[in-house]
């Protein structure tokens, strides 16, 4: 029998991290006042498009392609 590879582990690792910090952010985002999310210009309908956007976000290895999903494409000339 093979042994497990240890970036199976690190990557189930993460995935297990991600999703406690999903809801922990959904815990906390839910826990506020609607004034407080006025203020972060967030309606409480929008929670969860917010966490599965970040958590999507949060899946991509840091590189460039982290910061280029928050920017739109240029318009062409």
């Amino acid at each position: 029998m093979q042994t497990p590879k240890p970036a199976f582990f690190a990557a189930v690792l993460e995935m297990i991290r991600n999703a406690r910090r999903v809801r922990q952010d959904h815990r906390l985002l839910r826990a506020m006042s609607e004034r407080d999310l006025r203020d972060l210009g967030v309606g409480r309908s929008e929670i969860p498009a917010l966490l599965s956007d970040a958590a999507a976000l949060s899946n991509v290895p840091y590189s460039r392609a982290r910061c280029a999903a928050a920017v739109p494409p240029a318009m062409p000339r």
